[in-house]
């Protein structure tokens, strides 16, 4: 009857189940669905009041955040997104040619962490959002995971009216836990059902078993009883402790496994015997040992063992014994408790027996190594106390008597407080206490001491706190060692810098002056060539002869030779006169990118927070490359920033898409005699670097851009936490 009930049981189960967990997934389908659909019609009420005349009109870069139609679409977004709290975000992406995909606009405050700046990339676009420019087709897609988090979303091509082209992908963005909570909801009733039918069917079933239960119970029980002494014996045969049980005449009734491996003597010649048998295989003779005290408590077997505890009826001791493990010998630990039956009387005796050879071992190399520490501590070469925790001392090494004159007897009878300078008094019992409390691991300082005399010398100290094994503090050990020299050396040093510091200010002063006559003379001496210059034009109207022509025009270059060389010495006087600082690399870029007319190149740059110890003319190095770019590059409409670790060295890498240096001019461009409209710009670049010990090589291949790479050695960059 009982198995025809589980099976049946087995089937409504199962059935119930089936059921819910069908109808579950159906109304976790259904409800998905229906957020789905109204995600994207969500996405279309928004898509619909974008123009895309504003959209046609941004570039993609930060030059848009001071666009009217970036601030309209900006705005716009925000108003939507603060009447909808379900949509987290709401964004406007574009894509480059390279198939890179960029924020346009987002709907977050610029002073928000979760913020996007025009341009930024987007690298952990789904391949469903990628093609989405291409098929044009509105969709939903997620959960999916980026750096803000779990999303589900909206996409919404939108196209250009006129061309039909897709010109960007307007998406918005619902957490993927307020989707999961709401299919939950959606789905709680079926999984309710079904756990009421499963728990009313569980609560029938019990009913019946109940019954049957209750029969069985009064048959086990007689098995029980039966087993339990079966198991008694298993427990005591299988403890890890060696163990050995006798009656009340010193009959041998158990002799366990441990106690087989311990002795070598198995059990079955152990069991049933008598006349202090047990003592054999431990002393080699038939002789009471301690667990005959539980049935005699015989002075004479006392005397046999170094020391013997008594704790109510159990007994405890511990012994050497040579015999064992083939004559090795061991530590043993024992412990004897008498055998009652349920009247309260003796009926036998159990002794347990430890190994602790290895306890021993460590014990005698912890009183080896305490007297190899009270040989350090008395005979070191620094200074070593130990004080209490009201900073008494209590102990002091001859080393730190020395240092301060006293003897061990006179610093015995003081605390540190009375031979410490009173600068340094309040933060040593500050950090003490913390010390103590174990709010520090360790305390280290540099202090001055008082000696006997009154002399003052500085020493280092490293502090530790003992505690016991409960982690309870029981005292301070410190190590002092005299730095008095050192501290010297240190004075000496220190006015080295500030004399250096007060000559370096002295030349930066000396050259503000040469600078400004420089500056003065090099006004003059253009203003004489402009002079020259302006004569020699007049004589080349006024005198048509060819030979004479030749002879002005030769005067003429080189007065423009001379001109560009004094420019040159403007720009060269700055280079090193500032001390090198560290720049976040991006900033530079993106504040000289803002000076040029970029607006058709698309700049692209990899790092955010790589920073570079540089002259602070760096920013001359990039404007520089980028000027170039514009000016000899001709078909350029990219550039690349990016970077590359090489041996342990950085490298800064400059790309773009224009026409390239031809390869006789790669070496040429950085040189001094090659300049060409800019004057000596890479030159100055490559001496501006050259300062940190920075290099700088143009190696890209001609008709397919110009490639320029700016090697940063160890030590002079890093990458910064963003802020």
């Amino acid at each position: 009857m009982i198995r025809n009930l589980n099976r049946w049981l087995i089937i409504a189960v199962i059935v119930i189940i089936v059921s819910g967990m069908v109808l579950t997934l159906w109304t976790v389908q259904r409800e998905e669905n229906l957020l789905r659909a109204d995600l994207l019609t969500k996405t279309r009420l928004v898509e619909g009041g974008i123009s895309t005349q504003h959209l046609k009109s941004l570039t993609g870069t930060e030059a848009d955040l001071v666009s009217p139609d970036y601030q309209a679409l900006k705005e716009q977004m925000i108003q939507v997104r603060s009447t909808d709290p379900e949509i987290r975000f709401i964004y406007l992406l574009g894509r480059h040619p390279d198939k890179t995909i960029f924020f346009f606009i987002d709907s977050e405050p610029p002073e928000s962490e979760d913020y996007s700046p025009p341009g930024q990339v987007y690298p952990e676009a789904s391949d469903t959002l990628v093609n989405t420019f291409t098929s044009g087709n509105q969709t939903t897609e997620g959960p999916v995971t980026d750096r803000w988090g779990v999303w589900v979303s909206g996409l919404i091509p939108i196209r250009d009216s006129q061309t039909g082209e897709v010109i960007a992908l307007l998406g918005t963005d619902i957490d993927a836990r307020d989707w999961t909570i709401q299919i939950i909801t959606a789905s709680a009733p079926a999984v309710i059902a079904m756990l009421l039918l499963l728990l009313l069917l569980l609560i029938f079933y019990y009913v019946l078993q109940r019954n049957d239960r209750e029969r069985q119970i009064l048959t086990a029980s007689e098995a029980a009883i039966r087993e339990s002494e079966r198991r008694l014996t298993d427990i005591i045969n299988f403890l890890p402790d060696a163990t050995l049980v006798i009656d009340a005449e010193g009959m041998i009734i158990s002799w366990n496994k441990a106690m087989e491996e311990m002795t070598g003597v198995p059990a079955q010649a152990m069991l049933g015997k008598g006349d202090h048998e047990y003592s054999i295989p431990f002393y080699g003779e038939r002789r009471p040992i301690l667990i005959d005290l539980v049935l005699d408590e015989n002075e004479e077997i006392k005397k046999r063992y170094p020391f013997i505890q008594k704790e109510g009826n159990k007994f405890f001791s511990e012994i050497y014994i040579q015999r064992l493990f083939g004559g090795k010998g061991a530590y043993l630990w024992f412990i004897v408790a008498p055998l009652f039956d349920t009247k309260g009387r003796v009926i036998g005796a159990i002794e347990t027996i430890r190994d602790i050879t290895s306890r021993k071992l460590v014990e005698d190399a912890l009183q080896k190594s305490e007297e190899q520490f009270r040989t350090v501590f008395e005979k070191g070469q620094h200074g070593m106390v130990i004080v209490d925790e009201k900073f008494r001392f209590l102990k002091i090494n001859p080393r730190f008597c020395t240092m301060l004159g006293y003897s061990k007897e006179e610093l015995l009878t003081m605390s540190f407080t009375g031979i410490t300078h009173p600068d340094h008094v309040s933060s040593d019992i500050l950090h003490l206490h913390q010390l103590s409390a174990g709010e520090i691991p360790e305390y280290t300082t540099e202090k001055r001491y008082i000696k006997k005399n009154g002399d003052e010398f500085w020493a280092s100290v490293v502090a530790s706190a003992v505690r016991d094994r409960e982690g309870r503090f029981l005292y301070f050990i410190a190590l002092i060692t005299d730095i008095t020299e050192q501290k010297v050396v240190e004075m000496i040093q220190e006015q080295y810098n500030t004399a250096a510091t007060r000559h370096a200010e002295e030349i930066v002063r000396v050259n503000d002056k040469l600078n400004l006559l420089n500056s003065i003379t090099r006004h003059d001496i253009l203003n004489q060539l402009t002079a020259i210059l302006g004569y020699l034009e007049m004589m080349q109207m006024k005198f048509p002869d060819p030979s004479l022509q030749e002879y002005i025009d030769k005067e003429i270059h080189a007065a423009h030779n001379i001109q560009t060389q004094i420019m040159f010495t403007k720009d060269y006087q700055d280079i090193g006169v500032q001390s090198p600082v560290w720049f976040n690399i991006r900033k530079i870029i993106v504040s000289n990118a803002a000076n040029l007319p970029l607006s058709t190149v698309t700049l692209v740059v990899h790092f955010d927070n790589l920073e570079i110890f540089a002259d602070p003319l760096l920013g001359k190095v990039f404007y520089t490359l980028l000027e170039n770019a514009l000016r000899h590059g001709k078909t350029v409409t990219g550039i690349d920033f990016s970077y590359r670790m090489q041996d342990e060295d950085l490298v800064v890498v400059y790309q773009d898409n224009g026409e390239g240096v031809p390869v006789e001019h790669k070496k040429a461009i950085l040189e001094r005699k090659f300049f060409k409209h800019t004057g000596f710009g890479l030159y100055l670049s490559r001496t501006i670097l050259g300062i940190t010990g920075m290099s700088i090589q143009e190696n890209g291949e001609p008709g397919k851009g110009a490639r320029f790479e700016i090697r940063v050695p160890q030590g002079k960059f890093r990458f910064v936490m963003p802020e």
